[in-house]
Parts: C-alpha cells; sequence; structure tokens
C-alpha cells in the first residue's frame, strides 16, 4: 500500500473540489416534471388543456347527433310528428342561420285541436324578418303580433319555407303562435335582423 502525506493528500482534495465548483457540476435528474417554482402553472395550464379538449369533443359529439338528428327528420313521413334532435335538425335544415344576424328562433309540434303553440321572440326596435316552416301533409296558420298590433296573419303550405317582413316597435317583441290545418303538423321560426 502507497501512504502520502496529509499535506499533500488535503492538497490534492482541495484541488479536486474547487475543479469541480468551477465547472457547475451539480446533481441534476429529469422527472418529468417542471422545476419546482413552476409546477403549479403547468399542472393549471395542462387541467385547461384537458378541460378545452373536453368541451371540443362534447360540441363535436352534439353537433354530430344534429345532423343525424336533420338526416332522420328529412326522411321521416310527413305525418309523423318530430321531437328532440330530430325537431330541432328539421328546423334548422328548412330555416338555416344565414342571411343576417338571427334574434330568435323556435319550433314545436301543433295538433288540429284548435289548440295554439305559441312562442316569444325579442328584438330592437327597426325591420326584421320572419322566417317560418312547417312541416306536414297540409298547411298551417302563423299569427305573429308586435307590441298587440296585428303583423302576420295567414295560413301557409306546408314543406317549404316562408318569410314575411315586420316593423319591431317598442320593446321589439313579438309574439308568434301557430295553429295546425286538418293534420298535426311541425313548426318553426326564425327571426331575422338584416
Amino acid at each position: 500500500m502507497v501512504s502520502m502525506p496529509a499535506a499533500k493528500a488535503a492538497r490534492r482534495l482541495t484541488a479536486v473540489v474547487v475543479g469541480l465548483a468551477a465547472a457547475g457540476c451539480s446533481y441534476q435528474y429529469d422527472d418529468g416534471l417542471p422545476p419546482l417554482g413552476q409546477r403549479e402553472a403547468a399542472a393549471q395550464a395542462s387541467a385547461e388543456a384537458a378541460q378545452a379538449s373536453a368541451s371540443a369533443s362534447a360540441a363535436g359529439e352534439a353537433a354530430q347527433r344534429r345532423e343525424r338528428a336533420a338526416r332522420s327528420a328529412l326522411r321521416a313521413p310527413l305525418d309523423q310528428i318530430l321531437s328532440g334532435y330530430a325537431l330541432r335538425g328539421w328546423a334548422d335544415t328548412v330555416l338555416p342561420d344565414e342571411g343576417g344576424t338571427s334574434v330568435a328562433s323556435g319550433s314545436g309540434a301543433v295538433w288540429p285541436d284548435g289548440a295554439r303553440f305559441t312562442l316569444r321572440a325579442q328584438g330592437t326596435p327597426g325591420d326584421a324578418t320572419l322566417r317560418f316552416a312547417c312541416r306536414g301533409t297540409t298547411t298551417a296558420r302563423i299569427i305573429a303580433t308586435v307590441e298587440g298590433a296585428p303583423a302576420v296573419d295567414l295560413a301557409f303550405d306546408c314543406n317549404r319555407p316562408w318569410a314575411r317582413t315586420v316593423a319591431l316597435a317598442g320593446s321589439g317583441a313579438v309574439d308568434i303562435a301557430f295553429v295546425a290545418g286538418s293534420t298535426p303538423s311541425n313548426v318553426a321560426y326564425r327571426l331575422v335582423r338584416p
């Protein structure tokens, strides 16, 4: 065994320690996580990204359901009353949200027992277009009033869209009622500003 004087060993140890410190050596490892001071922000960003992805996925699935329902509604017999996604799909297909700013829309079913299907739309004063349609084997009737004054009152054939210009006054409230002809029908409307 070779022995080294204590002073020489101490100098050699000091040189090694100083050399390592000067080289900036330190112990590092990669655990896949951000540095300690940045972990909370990274976790928040990851959670937000996961939430955005889930929202986009849910919106995509809802759009696919509506599209399937619309295709199904267009193939359904005209004497079949639609509801739910199929009704909304039919309404969006026959009265699409295009050609202006859609203020309000609605859809439902009317029966020939004389009961009305009534909806209320709210817009700002000025001219608007009331677009409407029914789905059935005969006709339906629409009665629209603005601030209690008659604006539209007519019977119309089903299975094609119709439109009438209405002047919204005061509060911009429009009451819309549909009445069935001799058979049940689905009805829909869309109030559009130019």
